[in-house]
């Protein structure tokens, strides 16, 4: 017979497992007093002696812990009624003390965030009874009469709970609904395919679930690769820029009423704009903790994306957190809109459909919901039915971006020399990557010099080239300068333009900041020069010069992936150079740019019309960009007239003269290159009537003929290499010139 149980004083509950220990307890009471139900009901037989094939009743009463001997009577059942009862009311009186001393009980947690139901926190307690303890397989067995239906059912819940004399509507609504039962639940989608019934269905919790219960600040290890958790009371970097927006975003998500809809925060901007940040603060505010899921690593999982969205859900619902997701720029690809590589779904259809996966998850979501995107929201039609609140963070101006650097600096030893306002104006950074700039630097520093690692100019803006993200490499070659002002010869004026060039990049903050001039600026606020001139006289060797002075890198656009012969495509081209130049704060470089930026002529065909088309978008896109873009010409009359407005400086190449081609001869051999006492410099820039580039590549074949030779570099190695040279362009050297200079 059951032995009577004696409850001692009511008092409050150590831990989450003494709480769960007497829910176990009161499992089994339910347990056994459905089996002393089921034995009243269908009395003896001979059929009961096969009752669970191999599970007896006299073994599951002695797993129990009761008599395996003696009948079942009407009394017995009575006493397990009272005895339920009165478990029941204990537990329901220690787990309200205990939660108002601030003892934290899981599976009152659990209930508490997901909306349980009473009989849906006895579910959970029937499938925690499996998880932690095995005998419960063969007891679920015995009750379900099938040795192998080793899980609990909704069918058998229902039951256990009807024999303490309470009905249980709700029984079926917990799994139809998109309630929190079936976000702790495994879905088994066979048994699902096979219709089976709703009551019949096994349940089983999923491991985070359990784990929770025994680590509930570890999430579980299939999302730790994409999945971040910050308390609010880690360490957290504080607002530099955007203290206004933080205070907004307090205002607003403090404000209550009635019938208040559903927030959605998107905030969109670069990366390193701080929009991660600022979802930080305003949940350390509210003393929320912030889960943060990446999509980007999401999409290139295996796992099924819905299961994985429902999965993080439910990690941010268990913390009682805010739930963010960033990188959502790569979801915001329209129905249309194709794309994609090997097994990775990136057809516009999949994506649009998981965007709403995405959306459908914020909107049920309890707590506050972020979106974190490089890219403005472009499906007005997800958002009906809750506030929908579009941040932009956009790049700092330059005096913000000064302040950060001298800010950011002060935790590294940087040199004196650095100009913090010419940084701020040549790298249109974000927050994140001047930090990642400082702390590159720092960690070449100190490889190059343990124990003294003092920033240099040099170095720190190798680390800013470092920051930049961009695919300019597919349609432009990236020129590594290395030419100074020494190294190029041109008029006094002519490198005075170019200078002044350099000094608007330079001193952009102070015009356009400290003096206002920006405020009077909407566009064109970047520097455009035209470089004039014939092939050879110096216009790459300029723009490598002034990438130099800048330090700025240098990128050539290969015209070969530009133009198309297809309507549209050469725009489209374009618009993806200007684009992915504001993220490397690069030199544009159009060599022979009258192909691109020719006049527009007069309108006879769909093709001239198009044609014009693409010119004025081009001047627009030129106009528009805040960095460096340079055009070579070597034709100033193809030139559009309405592109030269738009020019802030029109530098022309003049053909060099005898006394500049003479500079350019000895300033074309190296110090270590061996010259023979025969070269005439001021003879051959008179008998020579050739450009810079021409003069190069003469020097540098007569070095090759004189080193196949091991002799230095002599006057005849010069004359044949310039007969080459000139046969070259269409020209040819007269008998008297190398006799003149052969002497």
């Amino acid at each position: 017979m059951l032995k009577h149980l004696r409850f001692k004083k009511i008092d409050l509950y150590k831990d989450g497992w003494e709480h769960l220990a007497d829910e176990f307890r009161l499992l089994d009471l339910r347990i056994n007093a459905l089996i002393v139900k089921q034995r009243q009901v269908q009395g003896d037989s001979l059929f009961d002696q096969f009752r669970g094939l191999v599970v007896s009743e006299e073994e599951a009463l002695q797993l129990l812990g009761g008599s395996s001997s003696g009948g079942a009577d009407i009394g017995e059942n009575d006493t397990l009624v009272r005895q339920m009862a009165q478990l029941e009311s204990n537990i329901q009186e220690r787990r309200r003390m205990s939660l108002r001393k601030g003892i934290f009980l899981p599976l009152a947690h659990i209930g508490e965030v997901f909306g349980l139901t009473p009989f849906e926190e006895r579910v959970l307690v029937i499938c925690l009874a499996l998880a932690f303890d095995r005998r419960y397989e063969k007891l679920y067995a015995f009750l379900h009469d099938d040795v192998t239906r080793k899980e609990p059912t909704l069918d058998l819940a229902s039951r256990l709970m009807k024999v303490g004399g309470a009905g249980v509507p709700e029984s079926i609504l917990s799994l139809a609904s998109r309630g929190g039962l079936r976000m702790l639940l495994v879905q088994n989608a066979e048994e699902a395919a096979a219709r089976t019934s709703l009551l019949s269905r096994g349940l089983r919790l999923e491991t985070r679930v359990v784990s929770f219960f025994l680590h509930p600040d570890e999430p579980e290890e299939s999302l730790q690769p994409f999945l971040t958790v910050f308390n609010p009371t880690g360490a957290l970097e504080p607002l530099v820029l955007g203290e206004e927006l933080q205070r907004r975003m307090q205002r607003f998500a403090g404000y209550s009423e009635p019938e208040k809809k559903k927030v959605v925060y998107y905030l969109w901007g670069p990366p390193g704009i701080g929009k991660k940040l600022q979802a930080r603060h305003l949940c350390r505010f509210f003393g929320q903790s912030l889960v943060v899921a990446d999509l980007d690593k999401i999409l290139n999982l295996d796992a099924p994306f819905t299961e994985t969205v429902q999965r993080v859900t439910r990690e941010a619902v268990l913390r009682k957190a805010a739930l963010c997701f960033e990188n959502c720029q790569v979801l915001l690809a329209r129905p249309d809109e194709a794309g994609g590589e090997g097994n990775r779904p990136r057809q516009g259809a999949s994506l649009y459909r998981y965007l709403h996966e995405v959306i459908r998850a914020g909107q049920s979501f309890p707590n506050q919901f972020f979106l974190l995107s490089e890219s403005p929201f472009r499906h007005p039609e997800l958002i009906p039915d809750f506030s929908f609140v579009e941040i932009e963070l956009s790049v700092p101006g330059e005096m913000e971006r000064e302040m950060l650097w001298r800010h950011f600096s002060q935790g590294y030893e940087c040199s004196e020399d650095i100009d913090w306002s010419a940084m701020a104006g040549k790298f249109r950074f974000t927050p994140g990557q001047i930090l990642g700039a400082l702390a590159r630097a720092a960690d070449e520093a100190s490889w190059k010099a343990p124990g003294r690692a003092e920033i240099e100019t040099e170095v720190l803006h190798r680390a800013c080239f470092s920051q930049g993200r961009h695919n300019l490499g597919q349609k432009a070659v990236k020129v590594e300068p290395r030419y100074t002002w020494e190294d190029i010869i041109l008029p006094p004026e002519t490198k005075e333009q170019l200078r002044n060039g350099c000094n608007q990049i330079k001193y952009r903050s102070i015009v356009y900041d400290q003096w206002g001039f920006g405020n009077k600026l909407a566009y064109g606020k970047g520097l455009t020069m035209l470089f004039s001139g014939q092939p050879g006289t110096g216009k790459t060797m300029a723009a490598q010069v002034m990438a130099s002075e800048l330090n700025l890198e240098l990128y050539k656009i290969d015209l070969s992936q530009v133009i198309s012969k297809y309507i549209g495509e050469t725009e489209k081209n374009l618009q993806q150079i200007f684009n992915e130049a504001r993220y490397s704060n690069a030199i544009l470089f159009f060599d022979e740019a009258d192909a691109l930026f020719g006049k527009r002529s007069e309108v006879k065909d769909a093709h001239d019309r198009y044609a014009n088309i693409e010119t004025a978008y081009l001047l627009q896109k030129v106009e528009e960009y805040d960095g460096v873009s340079i055009l070579a010409t070597n034709l100033m009359k193809n030139l559009d007239e309405a592109f030269r407005r738009r020019l802030n400086f029109l530098v022309e190449f003049p053909f060099p003269d005898p006394e500049y081609r003479e500079m350019i001869w000895r300033s074309m051999f190296p110090r270590e290159t061996p010259v023979a006492r025969d070269v005439e410099f001021e003879m051959l820039a008179r008998k020579l009537e050739i450009a810079g580039g021409n003069i190069k590549n003469i020097v540098v074949a007569a070095a090759f003929l004189a080193a196949e030779m091991s002799e230095p570099v002599g006057m005849e190695h010069i004359v044949r290499a310039a007969r080459y040279e000139l046969q070259k362009i269409g020209l040819t050297m007269l008998k008297k010139d190398i006799d003149d200079l052969l002497g």
